[in-house]
């Protein structure tokens, strides 16, 4: 996992990722429906505690 700020995102994607592999069988196949979607995005969301630090919002988003 990378010690850079910029990469907090990607890096609490693959620890949930990571987890996930382990609680299954490896080649098992699972269903799995909207709650244990939103368990995992709540995983994410509890790796990146505290927030993410804000942008310098004197850059203009060219991307739109």
């Amino acid at each position: 996992m990378s010690v850079d700020p910029n990469f907090r995102v990607a890096d609490a994607m693959r620890k949930v990722a990571l987890r996930l592999d382990k609680a299954f069988a490896a080649g098992a196949i699972a269903r799995i429906d909207g709650n244990q979607i939103s368990e995992i995005l709540l995983s994410i969301a509890e790796e990146l505690d505290p927030p993410l630090p804000e942008h310098d919002q004197s850059t203009t988003n060219t991307e739109r």
